[in-house]
């Protein structure tokens, strides 16, 4: 999806000093991939007999993934185009899956038929105060392979429209900044707004430009942000050329994710589709995106108000606000229609449990070639499953299923993910004990995002998986980048595939790999050139993602006890209603829900406690496993309300959703938060009875696993 994601996004802030990475090199040792586990030691959720046995198979599986597979699966993959809906898209299912076949296993399709935009033609004109045809797609070079399939740039679900008005520059498209052109005077009411990218996901910008009255947006990337200024340009370096641009969707999926037309339920045969003008998902205004080679010439141009002084970014002159004398014309023609995508799935069934799931996921589809976003997770999903298939095939098995999956249209609004969860979801609110995300891995540097009960599962297995730039274990690696801290584990928003089972069923979930910075995001230069020269040269940390994430399936899928914390989480919920009562409860107590998630932390610590002793002992029988897993499965589901948010009910989850006005970064305790930012006093206490009961409801569910 559009990430550099805020919070719960991997592909942003990575990156730490060059002289960290440096001094990381030249401490580099040879290594074998399970060099990072330097003795033996029990593992959370683990009888001490049983941890070495998982310690065992979790060797071999690393030992599995191998880069050169990594690297013949992404080399093919990302020659084509795989945009949603295209013939590329098919082409790269027919691969997979004849890969994944020779490889010996069974994967299955799954198949939607889903509402998709696609372009007949973009035409945007400079027509004041000279005539200009801008161009709408990269300068590729002769000779690039499939350049005819690369599709302009343009934003998925943008409504068709033919305006023209006068421009004005409103920075990044926040609200602060419609509020900050109010004050300054200046209106944009039956104006064309261009907006650079940043800040938040980029259907906010045309969302809040149609509710001041635009007619139409632009959006440019700023080499500020993520252009020359910021260094060496590709081919030359990582960052975005004048020509590049960043494609992406401006679906709202802040307020329902996947079909638009079928929210809440699975596009297949027979399902009731609403109209295309009731469904509160589809932007209103035409919106394309252009590059900043293209976006100088409108912003040189303009005049009025000189941009406030935040407001400036990296091209060489004064930006402006706008007046009369600018203006600009969009044309777009885009097609809307019904059409069929295709999720790939892989399932290793469990010996004691097959019931109970844990799902690996990373979309498919691309926006160009797509070799980092996400070619990189799909090609290393591919490999993963090719590393546990040599395990079956000698006679391992899992004691509960993990489930591989390859998702479609993810760019255009987290499309095959939702659907799937949506198609399945009565028993994967039942049974689903994880979902786990790779979304962009091609990366050096680690980061995850994850609710809270994951935290330490992930600091566990960072100890296990060695970082291939300094040798060091990853936990090691990532003490070594933030003076001898723990690397801060994100919050989840939304925009990337984990949304649907964590934000609408109550499944536990986390987004895993490593990243980089850069500027080839949804351009046409991201490629397998630029993921081998500057993100993942050898492909070593799409291996070490693959090994990480199939760490943490093995874990979740052999522990006795499942390696969920929520006394973790509790404490977190009591931390984040400390943030609630800084900004004013609207004269309501909150004294009764804070005591509540103290109640559920204390509950848990005695959950905790109480089943480490039954590991420690030996004495644990089958009865009191299910008894506990049930109950740690059963905690994420009870922050789950049927009736959803008042502002959005499709999002059911009481502690976790995307910002209304960020679309991406989470937006902790959002029904709380909402009704305290639009004074509403009653609907502060409607939540706060919600969140009660919630928190009650989990409390319960822990203390009565507790012989």
């Amino acid at each position: 999806m559009g990430k550099r994601k805020n919070s719960g996004s991997l592909r942003k802030k990575y990156l730490a000093s060059s002289m960290a990475l440096a001094l990381l090199a030249s401490a580099a040792l040879p290594f074998t991939h399970a060099s990072a586990q330097t003795k033996q030691e029990d593992l959370t959720g683990f009888a001490k007999d049983k941890s070495q046995w998982q310690t065992e198979f979790e060797t071999k599986f690393q030992n599995g993934v191998k880069e050169n597979s990594i690297k013949k699966y992404g080399r093919a993959l990302s020659k084509r185009p795989a945009l949603v809906g295209t013939k590329g898209n098919d082409a790269g299912v027919q691969y997979a899956l004849n890969e994944l076949k020779k490889a010996g296993l069974k994967p299955k399709v799954h198949t939607y038929d889903v509402y998709l935009s696609h372009p007949n033609s973009i035409s945007i004109t400079q027509t004041a105060p000279f005539q200009r045809e801008l161009k709408v797609t990269e300068d590729l070079k002769k000779g690039t392979p499939f350049k005819n399939e690369v599709v302009e740039g343009y934003n998925a679900y943008s409504p068709s429209g033919d305006v023209e008005g006068e421009l004005v520059y409103a920075n990044y498209g926040t609200p602060e900044d419609f509020k900050e052109l109010a004050l300054q005077g200046v209106s944009v009411k039956d104006k064309i707004v261009i907006v650079r990218y940043g800040k938040n996901f980029r259907g906010v910008k045309p969302d809040l430009a149609s509710q001041y009255g635009a007619k139409g947006v632009l959006i440019y990337s700023d080499p500020k942000d993520d252009g020359y200024v910021k260094g060496p340009v590709y081919p030359d370096g990582p960052w975005r050329p004048k020509d590049a641009i960043q494609r992406g969707s401006i679906l709202y999926i802040y307020r329902y994710p996947g079909d638009p037309l079928t929210p809440g339920k699975a596009s297949v045969d027979g399902v009731k589709r609403i109209q295309a003008n009731k469904a509160n998902s589809l932007p209103r205004i035409p919106t394309t995106p252009i590059s900043y080679g293209e976006a100088q010439g409108l912003l040189q141009a303009m005049g009025g108000k000189e941009a406030p002084k935040a407001w400036q970014g990296g091209l060489p002159f004064k930006y402006h606000l706008g007046n009369e004398a600018s203006k600009v014309r969009l044309n777009l023609d885009i097609e809307y229609e019904t059409k069929p995508i295709h999720d790939i799935t892989v399932t290793f069934k469990g010996a004691k449990y097959p019931n109970e799931k844990i799902i690996i996921g990373g979309h498919r589809d691309t926006w160009t070639y797509g070799a980092s976003d996400n070619i990189s997770s799909w090609s290393t999903i591919m490999e993963m499953a090719r590393s546990l298939g040599k395990l079956y095939e000698n006679g391992w098995r899992p004691d509960r299923t993990i489930v591989l999956a390859g998702w479609d249209g993810e760019e255009y609004g987290l499309l095959g993910s939702t659907e799937y969860a949506e198609q399945h979801q009565k028993e994967l609110t039942k049974d689903a004990v994880a979902y786990i995300n790779m979304d962009g891995i091609a990366g050096q540097f680690f980061g995850a995002g994850a609710v809270p009960s994951l935290n330490p599962l992930i600091y566990d297995v960072a100890k296990k998986v060695t970082e291939p730039r300094s040798g060091l274990s990853v936990y090691d690696d990532m003490l070594a980048r933030n003076d001898g801290k723990e690397q801060e584990i994100d919050l989840l928003g939304s925009g990337s595939d984990y949304t649907a089972f964590l934000q609408h069923l109550g499944v536990p979930s986390a987004d895993v790999g490593f990243g980089a910075a850069g500027g080839l995001y949804h351009s046409a230069y991201d490629n397998s050139d630029s993921v081998e020269r500057f993100f993942d040269p050898g492909y070593k940390h799409q291996a070490a993602a693959g090994r990480f994430t199939g760490l943490m399936a093995l874990r979740l899928a052999n522990a006795q006890v499942l390696p969920f914390q929520y006394s973790e989480y509790a404490e977190s919920v009591q931390k984040l209603l400390a943030d609630v009562e800084k900004d004013g409860t609207l004269g309501v107590d909150i004294g009764g829900l804070k005591a509540k998630a103290k109640e559920w932390e204390e509950a848990s610590n005695r959950l905790e406690t109480y089943s480490q002793g039954l590991l420690d002992s030996g004495k644990g029988k089958p009865k009191q496993w299910k008894q506990l897993n049930s109950a740690l499965i059963q905690q994420e589901r009870d922050l789950i309300s049927k009736q959803g948010l008042a502002s959005r009910s499709w999002f059911k989850h009481q502690i976790f959703a995307p910002g209304l006005t960020t679309g991406y970064a989470a937006q902790p305790l959002p029904a709380l938060v909402e009704a305290q930012q639009a004074k509403d006093t009653e609907a502060f206490k409607k939540a706060v009875k919600q969140l009660e009961k919630s928190l009650t409801k989990a409390a319960w569910t822990a203390e009565d696993a507790v012989e």
